[in-house]
């Protein structure tokens, strides 16, 4: 299966309803609006067979990739505390989250949360229970160490970038690793060239760009 821009799947909406209220909302819209300097757009779907609550998450940002890394690797920028080179990312995100969890009852979940610059957008896709609040941090991360590959050497920015994708059924391969790595194994770029759109594979590991077909997260 090629990768393809992913399809609504919740339609029709059989055992959802949109646009229901969660308990602190407004607040961790607000902690998210000031701690990304972004505008904050969101939507509730409850679904009905279990009683959980999706959260999908859209901020805008009135500024590029390269500028929000500049203020991130300054420690300015989307309220993360960085450990030494790096490592061991909190994020202000995962605080604000669990705040909101924990006044629903821990039924309350982020399905996606997309980050639109000006020049490009991160589209996050969750992969297991609390996946996005959890890694956010270590994406925003790898996204600026793998910055100058993903631009192809600084020539050219992906006007999409979801995280992540896979080789096979993401199923069959968050079974047999740890599931965090899974975040970081695949993404994939979209480029605008002239008159058609080139569709990428990064890998992570090797640092190298392929044209594949791999799995977006349905």
């Amino acid at each position: 299966m090629p990768i393809q821009r992913r399809e609504d799947q919740n339609f029709p909406l059989d055992g959802i309803k949109t646009f229901v209220a969660a308990d602190g909302l407004d607040d961790f819209i607000k902690a998210l609006e000031r701690d990304f300097f972004a505008n904050v757009e969101m939507q509730c779907r409850y679904h009905t067979d279990n009683e959980k609550t999706d959260l999908i998450l859209n901020l805008h940002c009135n500024y590029g990739l390269t500028e929000s890394l500049h203020h991130f690797n300054n420690g300015n920028w989307g309220g993360f505390i960085c450990g030494p080179d790096k490592a061991n990312t909190i994020c202000s995100f995962d605080a604000a989250f669990q705040k909101l969890s924990d006044a629903n009852n821990n039924i309350v979940d982020i399905a996606e949360a997309s980050i639109h610059f000006k020049d490009t957008s991160i589209i996050v896709t969750r992969i297991y229970d609390y996946s996005i609040p959890e890694q956010l941090g270590e994406i925003i991360v790898k996204t600026s160490e793998h910055f100058v590959y993903i631009t192809k050497g600084l020539t050219e920015m992906p006007y999409e970038i979801f995280v992540p994708v896979f080789e096979q059924h993401p199923q069959n391969v968050c079974t047999s690793k740890k599931r965090q790595k899974c975040y970081f194994d695949f993404w994939g770029l979209y480029f605008e060239n002239d008159a058609h759109h080139d569709v990428m594979v990064y890998a992570l590991e090797t640092k190298k760009l392929q044209k594949e077909d791999f799995f977006l997260l349905d």
